[in-house]
């Protein structure tokens, strides 16, 4: 009889040394990346089922409702996550993770609007229309939704922190939702993406560092995951 828990695969015997070998290297855990292959799967053939499925399991419409019907204003505890690499401007520039960073805060800073526009393509279908609406829900409500901005390169590590707005996802990518005077020059009116963030109050962040965080989803400490594994969107919440 199966282990709860366990499931047993098999492949070709070259690819299982090969992964063996991968996950060794990447200081991670079969289960944890096998996990992760799951999901995609799942993702990328039926998402709506998917999704449904995991909510009956973990129950979160029940969760949903009742955080959304709070009575106070207390501040989520959870935060939307992204780490930083190199961006290229329209004029095929190489920008550091920190210059990305810098020219949205410009951008605040000159159009006038007091926000900005951020864009990403960090996740294949764009975050999932039911996220979308819980985070613009509590914005609405006034609730404070957090985006954490880690730097990939030898810091690695939260470095800045900005204040959500609001969030625009398709699966499709698309050209700014909004005032296309909120998009930094850098990256020119035409830039289009997946996922859009309007953010404000982006600052240094020095009271949150990675190592205080894990990811939502799976617990895994989020120092340990940006460090050791591709771990670039997603969300994340106090230890």
């Amino acid at each position: 009889m199966a282990r709860p828990g366990y499931m047993s695969l098999y492949a070709d015997e070259k690819i299982q040394k090969i992964f063996d070998e991968f996950v060794t290297r990447k200081g991670i855990t079969k289960s944890y990346a096998l996990s992760e292959m799951l999901e995609i799967y799942m993702l990328s053939q039926d998402e709506k089922l998917y999704m449904d499925l995991k909510k009956e399991a973990l129950n979160i419409d029940v969760a949903k409702r009742m955080i959304i019907a709070k009575d106070d204003e207390n501040a989520t505890n959870d935060f939307i996550f992204i780490k930083l690499s190199f961006s290229s401007s329209i004029d095929g520039v190489e920008l550091s993770p920190d210059e990305t960073v810098q020219a949205y805060i410009r951008n605040i800073q000159e159009n006038g609007l007091g926000y900005t526009w951020f864009s990403t393509q960090s996740l294949f279908f764009g975050m999932a229309k039911k996220k979308v609406q819980y985070y613009n829900s509590l914005i609405k409500r006034g609730e404070n939704v957090k985006m954490l901005f880690a730097l990939s390169g030898e810091y690695n590590d939260i470095a800045y922190s900005a204040k959500v707005e609001e969030i625009v996802s398709c699966k499709e990518a698309v050209e700014c939702p909004g005032d296309i005077a909120a998009v930094p020059v850098e990256y020119g009116q035409n830039e289009s993406a997946k996922i859009w963030v309007k953010i404000s109050d982006i600052k240094a962040e020095t009271d949150i560092k990675a190592s205080m965080l894990k990811v939502t989803s799976s617990g895994v400490n989020l120092k340990q995951v940006i460090t050791t594994s591709q771990y670039h969107f997603g969300y994340v919440c106090l230890e």
